[in-house]
């Protein structure tokens, strides 16, 4: 994988009704946006009940990732006939899972079924790319203050470690609010 730039990059698909989507790369506060938009399209239109997203390709998560895989989490908990799982999660990401106790609150697996590799063989051909929206810095200020919100509220021990991003956060969005 490289280093980032235009290496990290969100492709979805539909297949039968399961939505898929793939991490390339680095997952974090850039893809986060577009993966919470679309997944949330996802449960309001119920253009599928299943959403797997496929970690295969994934070198890497910040903390923004998986605040939003942990709120995603809750928000699909709530909505009845919907599932959402993590698959072909690589150890080093479950670990980092572990680290803010999102492993608690998320679906995953380090492998796939023999149900999921005919779903992920047949993503290639309908697949879009999911682009992150950098021009609105304000959402992508809230995004990642409600990512790190939810991190605190699973596991409290997180507060001492995103003390100071959740201060910076709430000052950038009061700041952006005003312009």
């Amino acid at each position: 994988m490289g280093s980032g730039n235009n290496q990290d990059n969100l492709t979805a698909a539909y297949i039968d009704r399961t939505a898929v989507v793939r991490v390339a790369g680095r997952a974090s506060f850039k893809i986060s946006p577009p993966m919470r938009q679309f997944i949330q399209r996802v449960i309001e239109t119920k253009s599928a009940s299943r959403i797997l997203i496929d970690m295969s390709e994934c070198c890497g998560m910040d903390s923004t990732f998986m605040g939003v895989l942990a709120g995603l989490s809750f928000h699909v908990k709530d909505k009845p006939g919907f599932t959402l799982k993590l698959i072909n999660l690589s150890e080093k990401n479950q670990k980092l899972l572990t680290t803010l106790g999102v492993d608690q609150v998320v679906d995953y697996s380090l492998s796939t079924t023999r149900e999921e590799k005919e779903l992920l063989a047949g993503q290639s051909d309908g697949s879009q790319t999911l682009e992150p929206d950098f021009s609105n810095t304000l959402e992508a200020a809230k995004t990642t203050l409600e990512a790190h919100e939810t991190l605190v509220e699973i596991n409290p021990e997180n507060l001492v470690k995103f003390k100071s991003v959740l201060e910076l956060l709430q000052n950038d969005i009061r700041t952006l609010g005003h312009q």
